[in-house]
């Protein structure tokens, strides 16, 4: 369970667990105040949740002597740069010095004084304006077509569907030999799937054969695509069928921006082992998306390398360089 504390905690209340009303207080705020599309990744499992100044919410997992955070705090408009100095003190008093992630909006972090360096693209689709008519959407357009002429169907989540979500999870995990990572990337747990939107594809047969997660944020005005796995005989379009079939019925009921999740910028052959941005990349652009830049946030330049070592481990609980050689 995370650890919830107030902003006037002292250094020793971080071990003292939270209450089950807290936590669902501060997964409240941040589905309300949370901006950023990984923001629904503050109050995950493993998490320390700090309550801010300001009304505002932030998670971060212990590594070492690094705070790890995977983005923004969650906090009402306005508030920003007290939620900000309020968890920087926080992490302080803890001992630990703290590392971002991937934050969206980047200045307040260079008032602040911290060293900001890009990581990551994220995809963000506005839903206002999206259909798979003209040019740029033929590749998606056909690969729907060709999945519902072969039988290919999108329907929610089920309980009798459980099983075959993960039995579809075990195999391709069983193609990821460094094993499942986590922290801004949810984990397929069937106790837990019915929590999210999950949508799942079934063949003509009514078989399962792939899946996907959405997670809300920005007051439910957003939705973030977390899970994607396939059945290792699921035919090509499934994922395409998958993907478009939850991005045409959002926007069909008013949710405005969708993130087909962010994509680490390529730091060569080791890291692609780990995570293939460069394939995932070329992938979520055939849905037209517009590339907003995320940074990571160090308290200096020459600490950097070690706060994206940190990061890397809270991603790869057994470090980053043991799951490039597993993954070689």
């Amino acid at each position: 369970m995370p650890v919830f504390t107030s902003p006037d905690a002292g250094p020793d209340s971080a071990s003292r667990p939270a209450t089950v009303s807290a936590i669902t207080d501060a997964s409240q705020i941040v589905a309300r105040w949370g901006r950023s599309p990984i923001s629904p990744f503050l109050t995950e499992p493993g998490n320390t949740v700090l309550r801010l100044a300001g009304g505002g919410v932030a998670g971060y997992r212990p590594v070492r002597s690094w705070a790890v955070i995977p983005t923004n705090p969650a906090t009402p408009p306005g508030s920003e740069l007290e939620a900000l100095d309020s968890l920087l003190q926080q992490v302080g008093h803890s001992g630990r010095r703290p590392v971002f992630v991937a934050v969206t909006h980047p200045e307040p972090y260079r008032r602040a004084g911290l060293h900001l360096t890009r990581i990551a693209d994220d995809a963000r689709i506005d839903l206002g304006n999206f259909s798979l008519a003209g040019k740029r959407m033929a590749n998606v357009r056909h690969s729907v077509a060709s999945a519902r002429r072969s039988g290919l169907r999108v329907v929610p989540f089920s309980a009798d569907l459980t099983e075959g979500l993960a039995r579809i999870s075990t195999e391709w995990l069983g193609t990821k030999r460094g094993g499942e990572m986590g922290f801004t990337l949810g984990r397929f747990d069937p106790d837990r799937v019915a929590e999210v939107d999950c949508r799942v594809c079934l063949d003509a047969d009514d078989r399962p054969v792939g899946f996907v997660t959405w997670r809300p944020f920005a007051d439910g005005t957003g939705r973030v695509l977390d899970l994607m796995r396939r059945a290792g005989d699921a035919p090509n379009p499934t994922m395409d069928l998958l993907i478009a079939d939850g991005l045409l019925e959002f926007a069909t009921s008013g949710v405005e921006t969708a993130s087909l999740s962010a994509v680490p910028l390529s730091r060569g052959r080791v890291a692609e082992r780990v995570y293939p941005t460069v394939t995932l990349r070329r992938y979520k652009e055939k849905f037209g998306p517009t590339w907003e830049p995320m940074w990571l946030v160090a308290p200096s330049a020459f600490s950097t390398l070690s706060a994206l070592a940190a990061a890397a481990r809270a991603f790869c609980s057994d470090g980053l360089i043991r799951a490039a050689r597993a993954n070689a």
